[in-house]
């Protein structure tokens, strides 16, 4: 059976280097939902943010990335991030036009 799994207990170098990128840009871990499912290739990485989590990125990533998180893992979160910024930004000023 194939499962998808948080992250944060799967991958925990990979998950350290998300919730790392994340900070630099003032984003706290509990606003994103991160999971990995392992296909044929290597790995899935879904991230998913926004008010109800509706937003989602996903990478595909080696084996080799996953242990080792290297620069295109880092470009990924750092574009997810800015992603995620805006849409926080974004749902906070719906939320108070309410």
């Amino acid at each position: 059976m194939v499962e998808e799994r948080l992250l944060r207990f799967a991958a925990p170098a990979l998950y350290q280097r998300m919730v790392e990128t994340f900070s630099t840009f003032h984003i706290h871990p509990y606003d994103v939902q991160a999971t990995i499912f392992k296909n044929e290739s290597g790995f899935d990485v879904t991230l998913r943010f926004s008010n109800d989590f509706s937003q989602t990125v996903t990478i595909d990533l080696k084996n080799e990335q996953v242990a080792q998180p290297d620069e295109d893992v880092t470009r990924f979160f750092e574009e997810a991030a800015a992603k995620c910024k805006s849409t926080l930004i974004a749902d906070y000023y719906k939320m108070i036009k309410l």
